[in-house]
Parts: structure tokens; C-alpha cells; sequence
């Protein structure tokens, strides 16, 4: 058994944070949409920004400089959906001002569904449809709503290409998105027909165990845990489409996922490993790591866990989602009690990414324990970062490890928006959701 978590408190003990936090998360909000404002980089009425990305140059992978795309993980409608959220909560023409050149940047760009990314969520066509679509609805911009249908239609009426699996990329994170709007448009039967499609793609490449299911969702790689690329986003999915659709193969496919996993769980670490081959394969000498993110880890497995249990009322999800929870809570106590730490405040795999699922598990399981544990971790970024005026740490990872989280990215899962967010959510409570979960 692992040790017990030391417990985490912010001031005041309780799951709503007090007048004086809500005016510094909001104050940090706006802080960072400010800087977005001055960064932006104007053409006519579209607007973008340029940030730091690990790329690959000259046959090695170092941080460069590059123009945001229209995605939702790194690009213009990330940060959109960012500013949307903000001027709901504190209505400003510049906020909306940088919203509309966002929207316009996304929807300038040359062949909107381009075919190669067309069911990705994250990194996508749908889910810049799906955007465009709350963006629209939220705004009262018909010509939003409108081009958010017609790039929706256009990839759905393609089938996905062989590497459109996971969440990020492909048809796990399609899945919710369609059964959304199929819930809101029950009248239109294409979702119904591009979801079951979603669903028998990933039944059809399934890598059957005798008694677990899992899915090599990136070249080169094996199949993996976690949820952003592994088993536990792509076994939501099948869930999902198992409550929406009531077919017994998704069901059955989707446990067998979930227990590709359990079959790998380290009890003493209480976590999932990170089957990822970024060095040779693992030996006795070296063991698999373990890692503590949205993307890889506990965190993310927390949160699919944590639908799973809204799904189907199933105890050992909620059982695993505490164990995972548990974990991420001292992956957070151990980052903002050690001053070494290299920290980062992205959502992907950083401290607000890791506080936020603390939020949703909040949300769901009714502890105040949780959203204090997500509140220290606002506070300790009020103290380190927002005070002190200094940058706030990215998620863009430095090959070289000289100058880790220091390259500046406007994005969502990787910068200032997706950090924005999180202290927009820790000071709007039950009103802000979460943007990990498609």
C-alpha cells in the first residue's frame, strides 16, 4: 500500500472559494487575456498568435517558434473558447473583440476540414466543427453555427483513416461530440449513423487479449494506457456509445478495455504505467514510468473513470476514480511543496491540467476535500507567477531540458489559455466546465 496523501488545504476549508479568491483567480483570467490581447497579431478582422512548439528540425526535436493553427489543443479556437468563456463570466468588447479574430482566423484558413485531421477532437476538423458550433450558439452568430455544421457534415461523411483511434487524433474523442448534438438533434440521423461507424471502427481494430481489449492508437508505439491516446479514453467512448445507442458490443468492448488497464495497475504506486517506448523497451533495469497527467497517468484515468461511474453506476469505477484522484492529489502536493520542482501550468500534463480533474472530481463525487486540493494549487500559482508578475510555465517540452516550461504558447492544452481557463473555473465554480473532457 502507498503511503497516505498529507492533506492539502486552501483558505477558506471549503469547496467555494471566498470573495477575496474569486477576485484573484478572476484577476488572473484577465491578466492573461490582456497579454493575449497585446500578443495577438492582426490581419484585417482574423487574428492569431505565434508560440513556442516542440518540433522536429534537422532530424532532432528542439523548441521552435510556429503561427497557431485553428485546432482546438494548441490553435486559435482553443484560445476562443478560452475568451468565450471569460466574457460570459466578465463581459468585455475586448475580449469579444479578440473572440471574433480568433473565429475569423479558424474560418479563413484554407479547406477548413482538411480530410487528414477530419475526426480529431483535440487536434481536428470536428472538434473545430464542435466549436464552432458552441461558439455560434453561445454568441448568437449564425454564421459560426452555420460553417460548424457544414465542416461537421463534411467529416462525417467520410469514413475515418486507419490511425483516427484516440481521443486527441480520432474517434474516441469524436464519439461525445456527436452524441451531443444527436441529443440536441435527435431529428438529424447522420450523428446516429457517424457514431455507430465510430463505434464499429474501433471494434474492428481492437487488439483482442484473451480476457482485455486495448488499441495501438500512435505509430510506432504500442497500445497504451491513459486517456488521451490509451485504453481509458477509447473504452469512454465505447461507453458512451453503449448508453446513447444500447448496443452490447460496445458495452463488452468497452469493459474489456477498462480491464487491459486494471490487468497493468502497480498497487504500491497506485498508478498506471506509461507503455509509451521513449527508450529502448523496458527491462527489469528498467521498469516502465509512471506518469501523473491528463494525458498519461492518473489524473486522465481519474477522469474517465469518473464518467464511467455517471454512466453506469458501476462502484469500482467510482473505486478506481478515488485511487486515481488519491494519486493526483499527491502529485500535486509533491509539486507545490517542493521549490524544485519543475512545474508547468498547462492542462495537458501540467498543474492546472492535474487540479482541474481535482475540480471535476469535486463535481461528481460531492468532496470538499478535492476542490481545496484544486484551490492550493491556484493559490500556489497566485503566489509563484501572478504576484511576482513573472510567466507562467508552459507545457511545451524542451528536448534538451535547458529551459523547461519557458517557451511562451497561446494554446489551450499547452498555455496561457488552457491556464486562463483553470483560474477561470476555480472562481466561477458549477459554472465553468471542464474542458478535458470532450
Amino acid at each position: 500500500m502507498s503511503a497516505p496523501t498529507p492533506v492539502l488545504t486552501a483558505a477558506p476549508a471549503a469547496a467555494a472559494p471566498g470573495a477575496a479568491d474569486t477576485l484573484a483567480y478572476l484577476a488572473v483570467a484577465q491578466a492573461i487575456a490582456a497579454h493575449l490581447a497585446r500578443t495577438a497579431l492582426w490581419q484585417g478582422a482574423c487574428c492569431t498568435w505565434v508560440g513556442g512548439s516542440t518540433e522536429a528540425v534537422g532530424g532532432a526535436y528542439q523548441v521552435a517558434q510556429r503561427a497557431c493553427g485553428p485546432d482546438v489543443y494548441g490553435g486559435t479556437l482553443g484560445v476562443a473558447r478560452f475568451l468565450s468563456l471569460l466574457h460570459q463570466q466578465q463581459p468585455d468588447p475586448l475580449w469579444q473583440e479578440l473572440l471574433g479574430g480568433a473565429v475569423a482566423h479558424a474560418l479563413a484558413g484554407p479547406h477548413l476540414g482538411s480530410r487528414h485531421v477530419g475526426y480529431g477532437y483535440f487536434a481536428g476538423a470536428l472538434g473545430r466543427a464542435d466549436t464552432l458550433l458552441r461558439l455560434g450558439e453561445s454568441h448568437q452568430q449564425p454564421a459560426w453555427t452555420a460553417a460548424g455544421w457544414e465542416l461537421l457534415a463534411e467529416v462525417c461523411a467520410e469514413p475515418p483513416q486507419e490511425f483516427e483511434l484516440d481521443v486527441i487524433s480520432g474517434v474516441a474523442g469524436a464519439v461525445p461530440v456527436l452524441l451531443r448534438q444527436l441529443r440536441r438533434h435527435p431529428e438529424a440521423g447522420w450523428l446516429a449513423e457517424a457514431a455507430s461507424r465510430c463505434g464499429e471502427f474501433l471494434l474492428a481494430r481492437a487488439q483482442r487479449q484473451p480476457a482485455a481489449w486495448c488499441w495501438a492508437a500512435l505509430p510506432g508505439q504500442p497500445a497504451l494506457t491513459g486517456y488521451s491516446h490509451g485504453a481509458a479514453g477509447i473504452a469512454l467512448a465505447l461507453l458512451e456509445l453503449h448508453q446513447a445507442l444500447g448496443q452490447p458490443a460496445y458495452r463488452t468492448a468497452a469493459y474489456l478495455g477498462f480491464q487491459f488497464e486494471r490487468n497493468l495497475f502497480h498497487a504500491q504506486l497506485q498508478n498506471w504505467p506509461d507503455l509509451r517506448e521513449l527508450a529502448p523497451a523496458p527491462t527489469p533495469a528498467m521498469p516502465p514510468t509512471y506518469a501523473d497527467a491528463w494525458c498519461h497517468g492518473a489524473p486522465g484515468i481519474a477522469l474517465s473513470r469518473l464518467r464511467a461511474w455517471q454512466l453506469t453506476g458501476d462502484d469500482s469505477f467510482r473505486q478506481e476514480a478515488e485511487v486515481a484522484l488519491n494519486t493526483t492529489h499527491r502529485s500535486i502536493y509533491q509539486a507545490v511543496t517542493n521549490p524544485g520542482a519543475p512545474v508547468n501550468f498547462s492542462l495537458c500534463h501540467g498543474l492546472a491540467g492535474n487540479a482541474d480533474i481535482m475540480l471535476e472530481g469535486s463535481r461528481v463525487l460531492g468532496s470538499e476535500l478535492y476542490a481545496q486540493v484544486a484551490q492550493a494549487a491556484g493559490n500556489y500559482g497566485l503566489a509563484k507567477y501572478h504576484y511576482p508578475g513573472l510567466a507562467w510555465p508552459s507545457g511545451v517540452n524542451d528536448p534538451s531540458g535547458a529551459t523547461p516550461g519557458m517557451a511562451e504558447t497561446p494554446g489551450l492544452l499547452l498555455g496561457l489559455a488552457g491556464t486562463g481557463y483553470f483560474y477561470l473555473r476555480l472562481a466561477c465554480p458549477g459554472q465553468v466546465a471542464t474542458e478535458l473532457l470532450p
